[in-house]
């Protein structure tokens, strides 16, 4: 059952990395070449044995996760390396302003008037793409970036919920691509939760799953 956003949310936050810009083969396959190189440096092998032994484990939707891939591989910190690929892999060549984006931002600020960004990003890396995909940062209230907190441990989120203290969890909307950072954790806290840019639905998962940010368009306004 589709919830009533527009009565219950007041506040909306916004991951950033695939999520105000959306998932494409070029973008996945320089961030998995940044990946595979991490791994082969690991195991000592090259660059395609690297990527053999991920793509043995990791299955799009169906298998481990890309962070959990790599914990099976030995390497510890895969969380920090995924997110590591999102910043330092060279993407922003890919990167292209979409002014229906722009547009459905300045629509939900004008409607919900309180918008942020928690991302687990370097402040440095989330202003250079916004300027890449013509996003004023104006528009956002705050946003919370690697710096302030970590999303992983839910710290990130009990911040920004900090920031509106006469707001009960219910009232905030996290809006995300990633099942475990961008929903399972947040949803823990009793923050809503949508993902977005997701080509396969989980049906076990209890939350609206969209193929694209502008499909919310629907359910906010």
């Amino acid at each position: 059952m589709i919830k009533n956003y527009k009565k219950t949310i007041k506040v909306i936050g916004f991951d950033f990395d695939q999520t105000l810009y959306p998932k494409s083969p070029e973008i996945d396959s320089v961030i998995q070449i940044y990946i595979y190189k991490k791994i082969a440096k690991h195991k000592k092998c090259d660059l395609m044995q690297a990527e053999k032994l991920f793509k043995d484990l990791y299955r799009d939707g169906n298998g481990l996760s890309g962070s959990k891939t790599l914990l099976a591989l030995g390497i510890l910190n895969g969380k920090d390396i995924v997110q590591e690929a999102l910043e330092n892999a060279d993407i922003n060549k890919f990167l292209k302003p979409d002014p229906r984006i722009a547009e459905f931002l300045d629509l939900t600020k004008k409607q919900y008037k309180n918008i942020d960004i928690i991302t687990g990003s370097k402040m440095s890396n989330v202003i250079l793409k916004l300027k890449k995909i013509n996003i004023k940062e104006s528009i956002f209230n705050n946003i919370f970036d690697a710096s302030r907190a970590s999303k992983s441990d839910g710290s990130a989120f009990r911040v920004w919920m900090n920031f509106y203290p006469s707001y009960t969890p219910q009232n905030f909307l996290y809006i995300g691509d990633r099942v475990s950072s961008d929903h399972l954790i947040p949803k823990k806290l009793g923050i809503q939760t949508i993902l977005v840019n997701i080509k396969n639905t989980d049906p076990q998962l209890k939350c609206l799953q969209l193929k694209s940010l502008e499909e919310l368009r629907k359910y906010l306004f």
